[in-house]
């Protein structure tokens, strides 16, 4: 099995943009004198340990959705559509950014499996991402899936949610989803003849093929589970599909909640994965989808004649992040014993997490991902957001390989029937490029995969700094900026934070942005509290009743750069997304003078309520659940929408929503927005920007610049 890891927000990379500077700086953003549609206010009240908390916006929540919540939607998403076309700089904006993204080949991952090469990519001037394949890493690519390919006129743009290539090579699984949902329909694809079969439209993902690559298996959610309600992603299974055989026929292999010693979880997902040469296969606790929890081991065969013995490797106090098959051992990556991460292999036959044998230690770097190839397992490791690889071979002797750049290091994808590594380098201010480690000599060397950019970024450099925390912390800071930058204390300045979950916050070349550093601003990057930047004990300082570190991080950093004159009263806008909308949200309304704009993309505002969406139950390990004095507290002290107050001067504010998003639903950013709406005495814009044919994520080149030109935009309308 083919091991592969893409940046997380990969996506990002498609917010291309433009190196030119064509709109005139002094033009600033007026509310219009049409408003957006009021929001009826229905208070409800609610007691939690003896504190009242009261929501003027509960009806929006409604499930199903009611017509008046689709009418008042619509309505802010119109309002906002009529004042981001009125800002001065958007036309011009959008025109280099689609320049730019027109001319960029963006790839994503290249996985190697069967002596074939796949290709997860965007080429130039397509609007879709597309899965290519080398059938050697030297061969021309051919075009295998194009997700636009078949689709009608005027329906929901398909995209491709996830793939992975059987160890042969011969096949790949991977699923399809509409309008940006995610529900992923699992189709399976014949490499030679380009056929796709449709295998099941329960909503799946993608887990891992057996050994031999006869059989796939899929995580797969209930065939009743409703979008929307709080137990949609509970009770799935994993089940197994033999390749040839009718879909009605699939086994389920693994479900929730099995396996001796099982600890509860709320919502867990159940994944099974094998490997070539291996005689195991993996049982994968998810919690929320994503995070491993639990870890469990069984013999193939059994497990392929229904009748698996599972044992448990790992519980959820080892903090394992992940574990991958090489024969009789496995090899396992945690955090629960030590901050930055260590390798544990374990004897498959007989072993556990806790008699495991640590072959490579903590240490100063944070131990981020592994994978392995026919010479070794291949680490990844970060320092102060720097890459490195080192190379644990089967003998437990540790390398470190020599690479040609230093910048951020992703989508590390290796083959167990082959030697050496696929990964990608860039940094802020350089694009991707390609790499193959030799494992002989393990030494990186470049491999062009895909055509240079005709643009050049030598205009653009990357200054290094932190920033002092009010209790000493230390905030690592990236800023981006044009050579020419002068410490004035005027320049528009966009910060950028995230800060949970343990992410690593990577941001890596983003060419849209470049349009905002021509146009005279700075881009900074605050690697705050609850990221995983500096390991796990960094993470742990900003979850729960530790979360306020986060957003002080931010307001800390804020003042910083203002005290270096990176920027200064009225030019500093902040920007969250998904999880960060918690940080810029209680930014915003804990220093509401400090930030002239703020972007809440996606943001989750509404935490008190969050648990009981879609995406909620599992994230109380993140962030807490009101069943829980402690946590009821510490839910409402990061709830950005209670935070809001009447006649405060609120910066402006962009909160961005997409219609089908299943991960943070629309009626959280709604009644944020509704909420600052009523309350702001600024004069400012307060939009809400709904993209119908979104979920969670830009689904094409046309939407990510976009909704990347309304950002910007937006950005400098408020901050020059």
């Amino acid at each position: 099995m083919s091991n592969r890891i893409s940046r997380r927000h990969w996506l990002a990379v498609f917010l291309a943009g433009s190196t030119a500077p064509v709109w005139a700086l002094n033009a600033t953003a007026k509310p219009a004198a049409d408003g957006p549609p009021a929001a009826p206010v229905e208070p409800v009240a609610d007691n939690y340990f003896g504190t009242e908390v009261v929501d003027p916006y509960r009806w929006m929540e409604a499930r199903p959705r009611s017509e008046r919540w689709d009418v008042w939607l619509k309505g802010q998403g119109d309002y906002a559509r009529r004042q981001l076309d009125r800002l001065p700089p958007r036309a011009s904006m959008l025109r280099r950014i689609e320049h730019y993204t027109g001319d960029l080949d963006q790839l994503a991952m290249a996985t190697p499996a069967g002596g074939k090469l796949f290709l997860l990519m965007r080429p130039a001037g397509a609007n879709s991402v597309q899965l290519f394949v080398r059938d050697t890493p030297d061969s021309p690519r051919r075009l295998l899936l194009d997700p636009s390919v078949g689709a009608a006129a005027g329906a929901p743009t398909r995209a491709l949610d996830w793939h992975i290539p059987s160890p042969t090579g011969r096949h790949v699984a991977y699923g399809l989803s509409e309008g940006g949902s995610e529900r992923s329909t699992l189709y399976i694809c014949d490499v030679a003849s380009g056929k796709s079969t449709e295998i099941t439209r329960v909503i799946s993902r993608g887990a891992g093929w057996s050994a031999d690559g006869s059989g796939f298996f899929s995580y797969r959610l209930r065939a009743d589970a409703v979008p929307g309600a709080p137990d949609f992603g509970m009770g799935g299974a994993c089940w197994l599909h033999r390749l040839g055989t009718d879909p009605s026929s699939d086994q389920k292999v693994f479900s929730s909640g099995e396996g001796p010693d099982f600890e509860t979880m709320e919502d867990d997902a159940p994944f099974v994965d094998g490997a070539p040469g291996s005689s195991w296969v993996l049982g994968r606790h998810l919690l929320n989808g994503n995070d491993l929890a639990q870890l469990y081991i069984a013999r193939a065969d059994d497990l392929l004649a229904g009748r698996a013995q599972w044992r448990k490797l790992a519980g959820r106090s080892a903090g394992v992040q992940m574990a991958l098959l090489h024969g009789d051992s496995v090899y396992i990556l945690a955090h629960g014993r030590s901050d930055k991460g260590e390798v544990v292999k374990v004897d498959a036959v007989s072993g556990d997490f806790n008699s495991g044998k640590v072959v490579l230690p903590a240490s100063a770097q944070v131990i981020d991902f592994m994978a392995a190839a026919r010479d070794g397992v291949y680490v990844h490791d970060i320092t102060e957001g720097l890459g490195g690889l080192r190379r644990i071979d089967y003998q437990d002797r540790v390398e470190r390989v020599q690479l040609t750049r230093t910048g951020a290091v992703w989508s590390i994808a290796t083959a167990v029937d082959e030697d050496g590594a696929w990964f990608h380098m860039d940094e802020l201010t350089w694009p991707a490029e390609s790499f193959h480690v030799d494992a002989a000599r393990l030494a990186a060397r470049q491999v062009m995969l895909v055509r240079a950019p005709s643009f050049k970024t030598n205009d653009f450099v990357t200054t290094r700094l932190h920033a002092p925390a009010r209790d000493g912390a230390s905030i690592a800071l990236e800023i981006l900026h044009r050579k020419s930058t002068r410490l004035n204390g005027r320049n528009p300045l966009l910060l950028i934070a995230y800060g949970a979950y343990g992410t690593i916050m990577d941001p890596g070349f983003q060419p849209a942005k470049l349009a905002f550093l021509d146009a005279g601003g700075v881009l900074v990057y605050a690697h705050v509290r609850g990221g995983g930047e500096q390991g796990e004990d960094w993470h742990r300082a900003g979850m729960k009743a530790t979360k306020p570190n986060s957003w002080r991080d931010v307001i800390d950093c804020a003042e910083h750069l203002v005290k270096l004159r990176w920027t200064g009263k009225g030019h500093m806008a902040l920007w969250g997304t998904s999880a960060g909308g918690i940080v810029a949200g209680r930014a915003i309304t804990e220093r509401p003078e400090l930030f002239s704009a703020v972007i809440g993309e996606v943001g989750v505002f509404n935490t008190l309520r969050f648990e009981l969406t879609s995406n909620g139950p599992g994230n109380d390990a993140e962030f807490g659940t009101v069943k829980k004095e402690d946590e009821f507290k510490a839910l409402l002290a990061m709830d950005s929408y209670h935070a809001v107050r009447d006649g405060v001067r609120y910066p402006a504010a962009l909160i961005i929503t997409g219609a089908n998003d299943l991960r943070v639903e629309p009626w959280v950013p709604g009644k944020f927005a509704a909420r600052l709406q009523a309350a702001t005495t600024s004069g400012k814009q307060v939009l809400l920007r709904v993209d119908y044919d979104a979920g969670h994520f830009s689904n094409s080149r046309k939407a990510a610049n976009a909704l990347s030109a309304d950002i910007l935009s937006f950005v400098l309308a408020h901050t020059i």
